[in-house]
């Protein structure tokens, strides 16, 4: 979806409500029809109603943002019936009828309904004056009825739109209820999906990698030792798995209680067992990232350390550079020497880095990662807060 097509239709309710005030000032004007007498032989300054009438349009536009105080207005301004009896602005306490009456409760609407039909009355009367007095009470008759079907047809679009737009909301609210309640039984599903798959198959890998430790007292000390990293990352597997369950499993997501940045450290004592130099400098000040952002410095420095194990094994020297700025927290880890295992290629679908690629670029973060003087490099760069991007 391009910005042109975001605009445009925005665009075009402001171009169809500047003409609807633009129609209403003719109108206005027109019942005007430049009249200047006033009660009691004076004249009106020919410029009054005019400048009046630019102040209005301008109060119009803004009726949508205060469609009380706007109308309000425009109620008052009718009172100058009282002093120039040939002038009827009506149209203007139409407008505002109707935006209040579309967008107000209904006390309040009701309210604006009898607080219009005050001026309109006073209209019917100054109207019947003209006529011949055998004929002013009929004609009184005549102008009430017409200006009361004016007004109520005003005001019940009005309250149509109002039912329209309640509808809608109402609407728009059970499809989102329905949409997480849905979204709610795909990740129960899948927490069962998990638990009866995954979580079983890492519990017999620990099981088994203790077994074996156990019965392997007399082998090599490297097997023993390889064994008891695997039984931890077994373990430490599960604690993940757990906190994923419980996480699937919550109403609210923001209850679960998601990896940080600061949970590194077991991170690195685990790739330590592994038989990696594991070396960390911190520079700058430390500072609270959001949620999402702390999640996804943590797993860029699992997944780094994960590819060093898979791919560079025991030997391999890591350096992580984890550099605070006002902005965020810039990782950097860098890997060389190591046993590469000839196995590592199978075990790598590179789906890890991309991964943790789109993560960061969803956050308004980057990652790269290449080869870097006989080694690997993997370098983040997190911001302290999502960015978001806004569409006007």
């Amino acid at each position: 979806m391009t910005w042109r097509t975001i605009r445009t239709p925005a665009l075009s309710r402001r171009v169809a409500d500047g003409a609807l005030v633009l129609v209403t000032a003719a109108i206005d004007l027109a019942f005007w029809h430049g009249e200047q007498e006033m009660i009691g032989g004076a004249t009106l300054p020919l410029w009054v109603v005019p400048i009046v009438t630019t102040g209005l349009c301008v109060a119009l536009l803004l009726r949508h943002r205060f469609p009380l105080g706007v109308w309000t207005l425009v109620l008052l301004y009718t009172s100058i019936n009282l002093v120039v009896p040939e002038y009827y602005p009506a149209t203007y306490l139409l407008v505002a009828t109707y935006t209040v009456a579309s967008r107000a409760p209904a006390p309040t609407a009701r309210l604006v309904l009898a607080g219009a039909a005050l001026p309109l009355g006073l209209f019917s009367y100054r109207s019947a004056q003209h006529a011949p007095a055998e004929s002013r009470v009929s004609d009184l008759v005549a102008f009430v009825a017409l200006w009361a079907i004016i007004l109520s047809v005003a005001w019940g679009l009005g309250r149509v739109a109002n039912a329209r737009e309640r509808y809608a909301q109402a609407e728009r609210e059970r499809l989102a209820a329905e949409a997480e309640k849905a979204l709610a039984a795909q990740r129960l599903r899948l927490a069962h999906e998990l638990h009866d798959s995954v979580t079983g198959a890492v519990a017999g890998m620990i099981l088994h990698a203790g077994a074996a430790r156990v019965l392997a007292d007399s082998a090599d000390p490297r097997v023993r030792q390889a064994l008891a990293v695997i039984e931890q990352a077994g373990a430490e597997a599960m604690i993940e798995l757990h906190s994923m369950l419980g996480l699937l499993r919550s109403a609210d997501p923001a209850d679960a209680a998601p990896a940080r940045l600061a949970d590194i450290e077991r991170l690195l004592e685990s790739a330590r067992r592994a038989g990696l130099d594991v070396r960390i400098d911190v520079t700058g000040t430390p500072r609270p990232l959001a949620p999402d952002a702390d999640l996804a410095a943590y797993r860029t420095v699992q997944e780094s350390l994960t590819n060093v194990t898979k791919h560079a094994g025991r030997g391999a020297t890591v350096t992580l550079g984890i550099a605070w700025t006002d902005s965020g927290v810039d990782l950097t880890v860098r890997s060389s020497g190591g046993q590469t295992s000839p196995a590592a290629a199978a075990l790598s679908s590179g789906n890890g880095l991309r991964g943790l690629r789109e993560r960061l670029d969803a956050l308004g973060g980057e990652l790269t990662s290449g080869a870097d003087d006989g080694g690997w490099c993997v370098h983040a760069t997190v911001p302290a807060t999502e960015t978001s991007i806004e569409v006007s």
